[in-house]
């Protein structure tokens, strides 16, 4: 699975879905009310700018996404995998395959300054360490 597969698989799920719509809600609501208050309070709604109203939607919906999917694909030491994968040491460029569930271990060369990121099939310095 390539990278924009995986992030489609992780956008798509129900959870995240509906986390992203009720922040948007919330947050389009209160941004249309600061914004567009009082042409939504009396009801003139001929109005009402649909460009901005339909934005005040859409960026906390995008933003809820990005970040969530962002988190889902960040591996940080002693946190557990949300996939399997490989992920390779930004310090060092050592290699690790990790399972869903798994605790993400420490790199053994760079202990404490472990930063891991996901490895694309492309990467040739882990295709090596198979």
């Amino acid at each position: 699975m390539n990278k924009l597969q995986l992030i489609i698989s992780i956008a798509s799920s129900k959870q995240l879905l509906f986390r992203a719509i009720k922040i948007a809600l919330v947050v389009g609501i209160i941004l249309n009310l600061i914004n567009q208050g009082e042409v939504i309070v009396i009801l003139a709604f001929e109005n009402i700018n649909y460009y901005k109203f339909f934005l005040t939607f859409l960026v906390p919906f995008s933003v809820s996404m990005y970040t969530a999917v962002t988190m889902k694909l960040s591996f940080h030491v002693g946190e557990k995998a949300v996939i399997d994968a490989t992920l390779r040491c930004i310090g060092c460029n050592s290699c690790l395959k990790v399972k869903k569930e798994q605790i993400i271990p420490f790199c053994e060369k760079c202990k404490g300054k472990t930063k891991w990121k996901l490895s694309s099939k492309k990467d040739n310095k882990c295709q090596e360490k198979k």
